[in-house]
Formats: structure tokens, C-alpha cells, sequence
């Protein structure tokens, strides 16, 4: 497995964090989070989501400005990088989150303060279902699906998968989520790391019931 620089992703309550940390172990790598509670404007623009859009995004895309630097720093090093989001995650969310105008002065901004960002040698896509995801996120026990506006994750849902219909940009495994417990199941982990090994092209699909 030759791949420095790959990123799990998949919509809200998908499982990318757990799994992208499982296999930054497994690797050796350096776990990239992007540590979203940490967002000084997530919480409120949650609880008014017509305000702190806008707050919300640009301090996002600031940290994934300074991610790209450590990913740089990281490749020049040898080391492998695993990630749970892909820095133009902006293209899912945006549409959701921000009006016309604040879209269009969002991506001025983004023109001028992005640096190149790397591409991922593997893009691991959770594609899951939206009932899935709130059950997960129930599960959790800690509240958070209660966080949400109404209708905000099956609009982040369908986003997601808009997104990664259209996506070219890196080899893409796409993992039926839904099927497969890839964070507290070691066969089915196993069964990931193969179909890693494994890749045909640029688009590829892991499923359990194939298995």
C-alpha cells in the first residue's frame, strides 16, 4: 500500500472520524482531523441557522488553509497522512449553509486566501443513507442529532452525494457504510484494507453483500 496522503469521507453521522483514526493507526500515519467542535460559530449558527453561516465557513476554510501546510510538511517528510475531510469539502456545504451572496463572497475569499491544496492519492467515501446516519448519531447517546436544524442533514446528505457522483478529482473507494462496521469490526476493517491493496481504476465500490 504506496498511498501518503488519503482522506475518508461521507456525510454527517457516516463514521469517517472513527474510521479514519482506525486506520491512521493502522498505518502509522498522522491522523488530520478537522476537529469541528472547535469551531467558535458552529454552535450558534446550529441554533440560528440564518446567522453564523457565513462565520462558520470562513473559519473553516482558514483552518484548511493551515492544514494544507502541514500536509505539505508531512509529504516532504515521507510520512503518510490520513485524513477525515477533504479540503474542498467547502463544495458540499456551501450550498447548504450559505445564501446567494454569501456564496458569492465566500468563494472570492476562498480564490484569494486557498493555497493549491494537495490531491489524495485515495479518497475513501462512507456512502451511507440518511436514516443510517441519525441512527448512528442516536446511538452516540451524547444529544448531538438534536443539534441540527431542521431538514439540515438530509440536506447535507444529498449534498454529499451529489458531490461524489460527479467527483473525478482522485481515485475514489466508495464503502457502503451501512453494510459494513469498519470502526468496531475487524473482519470488515480487513476487508477495507484489501480492497485498498486492490484498486482497478479510478472508481471502485466495496460492498459486503460481494463479499
Amino acid at each position: 500500500m504506496n498511498y501518503r496522503y488519503i482522506v475518508v469521507e461521507g456525510s454527517i453521522g457516516s463514521g469517517k472520524s472513527e474510521l479514519s483514526r482506525r486506520l491512521a493507526g493502522q498505518l502509522g500515519a498522522l491522523h488530520l482531523t478537522e476537529n469541528p467542535e472547535k469551531n467558535p460559530f458552529l454552535a450558534p449558527f446550529y441554533a440560528n441557522a440564518s446567522n453564523h453561516g457565513l462565520a462558520a465557513e470562513l473559519f473553516f476554510l482558514m483552518r484548511r488553509a493551515e492544514c494544507v501546510e502541514t500536509i505539505h510538511a508531512e509529504e516532504e517528510k515521507g510520512s503518510v497522512i490520513v485524513a477525515d475531510f477533504l479540503l474542498e469539502k467547502d463544495q458540499i456545504f456551501v450550498p447548504v449553509v450559505l445564501n446567494d451572496n454569501e456564496q458569492t463572497l465566500f468563494w472570492e475569499i476562498k480564490r484569494k486566501a486557498m493555497p493549491r491544496y494537495p490531491v489524495p492519492d485515495l479518497v475513501v467515501y462512507l456512502q451511507t443513507t440518511a436514516e443510517g446516519n441519525r441512527k448512528r448519531l442516536q446511538k452516540r447517546g451524547d444529544g448531538a442529532v438534536n443539534l441540527f436544524p431542521a431538514g439540515y442533514l438530509g440536506q447535507v446528505h444529498g449534498e454529499y452525494s451529489r458531490f461524489f457522483h460527479l467527483y473525478q478529482n482522485a481515485p475514489l473507494l466508495i464503502v457502503n457504510a451501512d453494510e459494513l462496521d469498519l470502526s468496531g469490526n475487524d473482519d470488515h476493517f480487513a476487508l477495507l484494507l484489501s480492497a485498498m491493496n486492490d484498486l482497478q481504476g479510478s472508481r471502485n465500490y466495496l460492498n459486503l453483500s460481494d463479499k
